[in-house]
């Protein structure tokens, strides 16, 4: 009575279409057969199949594109948080998602350009055909994206917003000495060029050879402004004389209006004219710096050459260096120099500095000059020798004549002496 009851309790829930008996051998010792349920879910495979479909049938280059993703979305939204696991073309949604995103960008670059020229401009049929060229060549999904207005005007007739008439008007009414020549030659060119991509059109003898002679005198003009902007651009307070910023000034007053109005930096012109800088006089004018052209190179490892026990190498010292790396300056006997970057440099002339590394016995003699003269560092120079044992002493002679302990730290096998000034050390192996 007990089992009868309890298979109708389960009977309730199970749903009785796919009851069904376990086979013979399941059967237990009582000879009650063994029952096994399987619940319904046809309910769940329709949506999530529905779904599925529905993704699949998304194509990213067909004007319904749009309509097809989001009805797609909508459905796949409107599962359960269950039923969305088994939406096994998941990432091909989230693809195209993303392939929305960017037809978006697309189409707005092509409106922007398509809006960047005013209706009335002589340039806006130019402007329309070489959008229209780049929106040809979207597919059917991309152009969806496009507003129905740019679309429009995208596949619509247009004629260029000229005539013949107006073209030659305005090639012979051009002036050179108008402020507004480089415009009106540009204009001209532009509306010429518009009614050519439009028809076949021809000018009266002669007035097409006007344009082209002012074109060349845009290419003159731009030239001549060229040579002046280049030479304000040279002017240096601190090399430039007052006889060099008269002779940029002269050039300057020597362009027409229209080619001055083209010399970008000619502000920096007035600075020196006014003399916002205290420029130097021709006589002492600061000479420029010969440099070396086999000199160490910043952030690199240089060779010092040899001649018999000493080691040198040639450091430029100049504005037009990189003045934050260090120099590494190898040797063969176990001995490395690491000069510090420039900026740290306490001297300020400028040439080429000489190193050079001695090494005789137990002493090293570092010398540095710049012109002849000890540099001065901020950083400190570094003498690393190899090789030494651990509780070997570095000394170095003071300004006084006497032996003092000299700067030094122990890594290793290395023993790496500290310095700002070039100098003499006695090594003391003990």
């Amino acid at each position: 009575m007990n089992n009868k009851k309890k298979l109708a309790l389960l009977s309730l829930v199970a749903v009785p279409s796919l009851l069904y008996s376990a086979p013979a051998s399941a059967a237990d010792m009582t000879g009650h057969t063994n029952m096994a349920y399987i619940y319904n879910t046809s309910y769940y495979s329709a949506n999530v199949s529905n779904v599925v479909q529905m993704i699949n049938n998304i194509n990213n280059t067909t004007a319904t594109f749009q309509t097809n993703l989001e009805a797609a979305l909508k459905a796949y939204n409107a599962l359960t948080e269950l039923e969305k696991q088994y939406v096994t073309n998941y990432s091909t949604l989230s693809a195209h998602q993303q392939t929305r995103i960017s037809y978006r960008k697309l189409a707005a670059q092509i409106e922007e350009k398509l809006n960047s020229v005013e209706s009335t401009s002589v340039n806006y049929y130019q402007n329309v055909i070489e959008t229209r060229d780049w929106y040809n060549t979207l597919n059917a999904a991309q152009k969806s994206f496009v507003s129905t207005s740019a679309q429009k005007i995208l596949t619509s007739y247009i004629a260029p917003n000229t005539t013949v008439d107006k073209v030659v008007n305005k090639i012979r009414l051009i002036n050179s000495s108008r402020l507004t020549f480089h415009k009106d030659v540009a204009d001209a060119r532009a509306e010429l060029n518009a009614l050519r991509k439009f028809s076949n059109v021809s000018l009266p003898v002669g007035v097409e050879q006007l344009l082209l002679d002012a074109e060349q005198l845009v290419l003159t003009d731009k030239a001549a402004a060229k040579e002046v902007e280049n030479a304000i651009a040279a002017l240096s307070p601190k090399t430039s004389t007052v006889q060099d910023v008269q002779v940029v000034k002269t050039a300057f007053e020597a362009l027409t209006p229209v080619q001055q109005q083209l010399v970008p930096n000619v502000w920096t012109l007035v600075d020196f004219v006014q003399g916002k800088y205290t420029l130097p006089t021709k006589d002492n004018v600061p000479k420029t710096p010969v440099l070396s052209d086999i000199a160490a190179i910043p952030g690199k490892t240089t060779a010092m050459t040899k001649s018999k026990n000493t080691y040198k190498a040639k450091i430029n010292v100049a504005g037009s260096e990189i003045d934050t790396e260090r120099f590494i300056l190898t040797t063969k006997d176990k001995m490395t120099i690491i000069i510090p970057p420039l900026y740290t440099l306490v001297n300020e002339d400028e040439g080429v500095m000489d190193i050079q590394v001695t090494k005789k016995g137990n002493r090293v003699t570092l010398q540095a000059t710049l012109n002849k003269e000890p540099v001065t560092f901020d950083a400190n120079m570094e003498v690393i020798i190899e090789g030494l044992s651990a509780n070997s002493s570095i000394y170095r002679t003071n300004d006084f004549g006497k032996r003092v302990l000299a700067d030094f730290i122990v890594s290793g096998n290395r023993h790496i002496i500290q310095t700002t000034t070039p100098g003499t050390f006695q090594i003391i192996r003990n």
